[in-house]
């Protein structure tokens, strides 16, 4: 039965982590990615349910609890820190850069000094 369990805790995590790489669209365009907590979650309780005071236990817990809260302070933490200063403001300058385009030439802001507006669109998702 402890044997089970635990192979049922490793699994919740397997899934957990897989949900993440399969699917990237629920970490980048969810608040919270409560599907991943569940399973994350999930894998944590069945390992201490599991009872006994084996090593194979203890390991369970200890991966399955890091990988837990190592995933919560990133998502509930540091994903969600204020970029206070990085954040440009209407009609302030845009800050110079240099990145290198789809045809790998490179580009920065600069070369467009001297025209009325210009359009950045940056985007954040899973391609």
């Amino acid at each position: 039965m402890l044997a089970m369990l635990l192979l049922l805790s490793l699994a919740l995590l397997a899934g957990g982590i897989a949900l993440c790489l399969l699917a990237p669209s629920l970490l980048i365009y969810s608040t919270y990615p409560w599907p991943v907590y569940v399973l994350l979650l999930a894998s944590v309780g069945v390992a201490l349910a599991s009872g006994g005071r084996a090593a194979l236990r203890y390991g369970t817990v200890g991966l399955t609890g890091l990988v837990t809260v190592l995933f919560l302070v990133v998502t509930l933490g540091i994903g969600r820190l204020s970029h206070g200063e990085i954040a440009v403001r209407a009609g302030e300058p845009f800050p110079d850069f240099r990145l290198q385009t789809s045809t790998k030439e490179w580009f920065s802001p600069s070369q467009l000094k001297g025209r009325s507006a210009a359009l950045y669109i940056f985007y954040r998702g899973d391609w």
